[in-house]
């Protein structure tokens, strides 16, 4: 056997970069597919089908264009993972082959229901129940393929012993994963759509247009709002399961070396939040919407609530390396970031509520005065936090068990062995590969 020739630092850089693009991509798909077909459901429910219609029929047909790069991403990761981790990669396939084989059937499916269900739109124009059908099966085999493959990365992080194949599928930690995912997914794809629309609003000289996505950026910051709000409760309960699982991970995470990550993450959470109240706010006050003022306390008890939840414990990378002999009062987690998380969410849900109340009440679509403006310069901002939020997020799960890459099971900086081509004997003796290639 002879050793990788491959410096560590690149197998590492390459691996990173590649998940990185790849989850943006996968994320943001899975994402749509749900939202495609709540759109086209709630086109059924709404006085404003035409527009809920076109924004269905416009998700559905990004997400046929993107889903080619995530799934070409997604082998690409395969073949690079094969050759620089063979060991670690042989091991996971030994552990995890059955969800492997159903996420490669999930695979199969989600693109036998794809392409069908995004080419009979107009078809089955007349028969939308039956076109409904069809996504929900979409959104359901899509979601089971990521749930696979979170079951290997779960079993990562929370391993159990791999000869249990139940307790393989459930590892402590992958249930609070997936629907974490599943939650940001939709939570993700909502922000980006709607930074794509206020980018579109902005440059459309049609009325009619500019109207369209103007009202378009609206629908994605209300997805993207709505399902931020289950992200802070799960993602709680995910990290209580590696606590009591891998403490040594959740250590790192609060505590040590990645301490200073988490504090970035809720950073970008409570200014999603704030920006998304900001947005509703400015939506409101271009209409002359009455509940300007109550949008306005809300949004101060939102900002106040994240300035609180961004206070760091110590001043320093982690409390083994303290910059300041002391603890910040109130950066503790109990109770002023509890006290935060709630005043930061029901802030925001009341904004919601009111801004709902003003949509029921009609808002000027496509108006770009000052406040319109700026509400979509918000709905930019929104996206790329959004998009900062997701890869931050990976980052901690991913370097949460370093330096193993399954925890407490297998380092990543192990020497990686390849076989070496023997020599291929002759019927003069011993002879070389390179003879016998000849």
């Amino acid at each position: 056997m002879e050793p990788s020739l491959v410096p560590d630092l690149v197998r590492r850089l390459s691996m990173a970069l590649l998940m990185l693009f790849h989850l943006q991509f996968a994320a943001f798909i899975i994402g749509v597919f749900g939202l495609a077909v709540v759109m086209e459901f709630l086109g059924l429910l709404s006085p404003a089908r035409p527009y809920f219609d076109r924004l269905a029929h416009g998700l559905a047909r990004t997400s046929v264009i993107l889903y080619s790069t995530g799934a070409v991403l997604a082998i690409i990761f395969m073949l690079v993972i094969t050759l620089f981790w063979p060991t670690f990669w042989y091991i996971v396939i030994r552990i995890a082959f059955w969800p492997m084989v159903l996420e490669a059937i999930a695979f199969v499916l989600t693109i036998l229901y794809l392409f069908p269900w995004y080419y009979t739109w107009d078809r089955l124009a007349g028969f939308k129940g039956a076109h409904l059908a069809m996504g929900v099966a979409l959104v359901a085999v899509v979601n089971a393929q990521q749930a696979m493959i979170d079951v290997m990365a779960g079993y990562m992080l929370t391993p159990t012993p791999p000869t249990d194949l139940l307790r393989v599928f459930f590892n402590a930690s992958t249930l609070p994963l997936d629907m974490h995912r599943v939650v940001g997914d939709v939570s993700f794809a909502g922000f980006v759509v709607g930074g794509y629309a206020a980018l579109r609003a902005l440059r459309s000289r049609d009325e009619e247009r500019r109207r369209y996505y103007d009202w378009m950026g609206n629908a994605g910051l209300i997805a993207g709002l709505g399902f931020l709000f289950l992200q802070p409760a799960i993602g709680l309960a995910y990290v209580e399961e590696i606590r009591a699982n891998s403490p040594g991970a959740f250590t790192a995470m609060m505590r040590g070396r990645l301490s200073w990550t988490f504090l970035v993450q809720v950073s970008f959470l409570s200014a999603l939040f704030f920006l998304s109240a900001l947005y509703m706010a400015l939506q409101v006050r271009k209409s002359g919407e009455r509940g300007v003022r109550m949008l306005t306390v809300l949004l101060v008890v939102v900002g106040l609530s994240g300035l609180l939840l961004m206070q760091p414990y110590v001043v320093g990378p982690s409390q083994g390396y303290q910059w300041i002999n002391g603890i910040n009062p109130i950066g503790t987690m109990q109770p002023w970031k509890y006290i935060a998380f709630g005043g930061m969410t029901l802030g925001a849900l009341g904004a919601l509520y009111a801004y709902m109340g003003s949509l029921r009440h009609g808002l000027r679509w496509g108006h770009l005065g000052p406040a319109g403006r700026g509400a979509q310069y918000i709905l930019l901002m929104l996206a790329v936090v959004g998009s900062l939020m997701m890869l931050t997020m990976g980052f901690i799960r991913e370097n949460s068990r370093q330096p193993f890459l399954i925890y407490y099971e297998l380092r990543w900086d192990q020497p990686e062995s390849y076989p070496t081509l023997q020599p291929t004997p002759t019927s003069q003796g011993q002879g070389s590969s390179g003879q016998a290639a000849r």
